[in-house]
């Protein structure tokens, strides 16, 4: 390889690097370039004390993307249920142990019991529901809790937030298109063809104008945040210098303007297929599930799927019937040759014949 298929090759490894993140493993993110949306989860085989990696959208065009969360804290009788990404339940802790506190972007509930959030300020927000919840009866929980589900499902609400949002990071993302294509595409071909040229050296003038301005761009638009972005400063020094950083700068804005709406909330912002799919794994754990708090779940998903005019008889799976079979799992879809035996790899759930 040549130096400059070298230098080509490490600014792509470089620019990969800039578009991976660390988050929470129960976090959805719903990207959106404008003419329709899609969402995705991070790595669950890889754990890093409780984060995981996710890969943000590499390719242009850039699109804004909102960091979404489900209820990770349900309430029941028996204490504050622990859920994960998909619903699923992960621990328990009972109301007389609960000694919450936040440590940065951690809830910490007891000493068996830990949430990761996205950001300090859902920690803080949930700290003040838990502490709530502890001095309140069951039906005021369950009230309080039904709430905050249909605030978390606005569907209304998600969208106009995701339009003010669009339109607030347009041009660093724009510019962030201008660049991305400048690095890979026309410095690239100009070094191809024409050599350590002027060519090649106008262009770069060219780039590190453009750097400068998407710097100024990203000063302005981040002091008028009502969340300040951490090491702003620097952040402003990197883009201004760094083109992979310049190309992920509406990123940062991204990441100070959390939503605080549940994944379900993007079912209008999404494409008609998808929207079963999305529901689904929300769905299977609530009925198909072993989760203390699955009827307060259920009532609060039904309000909200009946709202949208979603048919509910669409969301149970029946897989294609494999010879020998008998009945099959109504979570994971597993097959047995006996309608009387259990899916063990799902808590013993009881299976459906076919």
């Amino acid at each position: 390889m040549t130096d400059g298929q070298w230098l080509f090759t490490l600014f792509a490894l470089l620019y990969l690097l800039e578009c991976l993140r660390l988050c929470p493993g129960s976090v959805w993110l719903f990207s959106s370039s404008g003419l329709s949306g899609w969402m995705r989860r991070p790595l669950q085989h890889l754990d890093f004390r409780g984060r995981k990696l996710l890969l943000m959208p590499v390719l242009p065009p850039m699109p804004v993307h909102v960091v979404m969360m489900p209820w990770v804290l349900v309430p029941c009788s028996l204490g504050l249920e622990l859920l994960d990404g998909a619903g699923k339940s992960v621990g328990l802790a009972p109301w007389n142990e609960l000694k919450p506190a936040t440590d940065a972007a951690t809830l910490r509930l007891s000493a068996d019991h830990v949430v990761r959030f996205a950001d300090e300020s859902s920690a803080a927000e949930w700290l003040k529901r838990v502490k709530g919840w502890q001095a309140m009866p069951d039906s005021e929980r369950e009230e309080d809790f039904l709430k905050l589900a249909a605030q978390m499902l606005d569907v209304k609400r998600f969208s106009e937030f995701l339009k003010e949002l669009s339109a607030r990071t347009q041009i660093l993302r724009m510019l962030g298109i201008m660049i991305f294509l400048m690095c890979f595409g026309v410095i690239s071909v100009i070094y191809r063809w024409l050599g350590e040229g002027p060519q090649v050296l106008i262009a770069a003038a060219t780039l590190l104008l453009t750097l400068g301005f998407q710097a100024v761009i990203f000063w302005r638009i981040s002091g008028r945040l009502m969340e300040p972005i951490k090491h702003r400063f620097w952040k402003t020094v990197a883009i201004a210098l760094l083109p992979q950083h310049a190309m992920r700068a509406a990123d940062h804005v991204c990441s100070a303007s959390p939503s605080q709406a549940h994944p379900l909330a993007a079912l209008d912002s999404i494409e008609e297929p998808s929207r079963i799919a999305l529901v689904r794994p929300f769905w299977k754990a609530i009925h198909h599930g072993q989760i203390q708090s699955a009827p307060l779940q259920r009532r609060a998903l039904e309000i909200f799927l009946n709202a949208q005019g979603m048919d509910v008889s669409q969301l149970d799976e029946v897989p294609e019937k494999q010879s020998g079979s008998a009945a099959y799992c109504p979570r994971c879809l597993a097959q047995f040759r006996e309608a009387a035996a259990l899916c063990q790899d799902c808590g013993g759930l009881t299976l459906k014949p076919f």
